[in-house]
């Protein structure tokens, strides 16, 4: 049986909705739907399944037969991310979706980027969706505003520091399934982040006898933690 198709729908369910521009253009030339087939419709709150109602021009509507709520996370994973180059940080927000992590708090430092825009949260918004959509998630990344490394308090029950030196030389035992790590920028934490860090409560780990880039780290890092939640 093939996969039914599935988009998302970012307004509140009702007998009959209607999906937008580029949701339908997606459906109708990359999907290839067409009136009377059933799609797979996930929101914030809810997944449902519909039926194409009407396939007009620019815009599909869509007759909901049935509807539950998402299905929830039963762990917290947040990945505090020192802002990098664009196009590293839209291969990491694709990642992390994919990943299943549940948080996404892009963090300023010393040799990170100082900041992000408000065109680039859009994206990054844009880039969770796709990739929650492509991997079947329920249950979309949770990008939230930038922060100063200098504000970041350990507040999970397991919170992780990825070092490329510095660290316990071995994979970090996870304990709960209430975790946080922090990776670093291209060129790493200065020495003042990292006492500082770690006197925050993060616990200093180097898993791996190589330095890593960033987008690297990344991916292998926060698999590592999702596969043992």
């Amino acid at each position: 049986m093939g996969r039914i198709r599935r988009v998302y729908y970012s307004g509140e369910l009702a007998p009959i909705i209607e999906i937008d521009e580029n949701q339908s253009r997606k459906l109708k030339t990359v999907l290839r739907a067409e009136q009377g087939d059933k799609i797979e419709i996930l929101t914030q709150e809810y997944f449902a399944l519909g039926e194409i109602h009407i396939a007009g021009k620019k815009s599909i509507h869509v007759r909901i037969i049935e509807k539950r709520p998402v299905n929830q996370l039963d762990y917290t994973f947040k990945v505090y991310q020192c802002i990098t180059k664009r196009e590293y940080m839209d291969f990491m927000v694709e990642k992390y979706s994919e990943l299943g992590v549940t948080h996404l708090i892009p963090v300023v430092s010393a040799r990170s980027f100082e900041s992000i825009k408000s065109s680039a949260m859009e994206r990054y918004n844009n880039i969770t969706m796709e990739a929650a959509l492509q991997c079947e998630r329920e249950c979309l990344l949770n990008i939230l505003p930038s922060i100063k490394l200098e504000k970041i308090k350990a507040e999970s029950d397991d919170n992780i520091l990825f070092h490329e030196r510095l660290g316990e030389k071995t994979i970090p035992k996870i304990t709960s399934k209430n975790i946080s790590i922090i990776i670093g920028p291209e060129g790493g934490f200065t020495e003042k982040e990292y006492n500082y860090l770690v006197e925050a409560g993060f616990k200093a780990y180097t898993p791996l006898n190589t330095i890593l880039k960033a987008e690297t780290a990344a991916v292998l890092f926060a698999g590592m933690v999702r596969l043992n939640i």
